[in-house]
């Protein structure tokens, strides 16, 4: 088990490093450069992401629960994500490949991420 982990995460690392994989990337990538090359696979992820999640629910593996629409927190947390994102410098996926380039403001960023991952999941938040 540990050594597929390291094997499809050293597979992943390599891909999203020499492809450059970075949501926030491809967002600036369309407003500074006018090109729409990489929004194609931002298109082909959120399809597979849609697809897949549709069937793993439909053979009932996973089921999603659903809370009530809140817009406040909605607005407050898309606010916040974005200022987060800027402070980054990138997106999750971004700050994984440059960490492992050497970038250290990618790694403050990575392990603010956890912080906040863990504060999210069981801690204050």
């Amino acid at each position: 088990m540990i050594l597929t982990g390291l094997i499809v995460g050293a597979v992943l690392g390599i891909v999203m490093q020499r492809g450059r994989f970075c949501v926030t990337g491809m967002l600036r990538d369309i407003f500074l450069q006018k090109s729409w090359r990489t929004f194609a696979a931002l298109l082909i992820v959120i399809s597979v992401h849609a697809i897949g999640l549709a069937a793993l629910t439909s053979l009932g593996v996973i089921a999603p629960e659903y809370s009530t629409f809140a817009p406040a927190a909605v607005i407050i947390g898309g606010f916040m994500f974005g200022i987060g994102i800027i402070l980054a410098g990138g997106c999750a996926s971004g700050t994984w490949y440059r960490s492992g380039e050497g970038l250290v403001g990618s790694w403050v960023a990575l392990a603010m991420y956890a912080l906040s991952a863990s504060a999210m999941k069981g801690g204050m938040l």
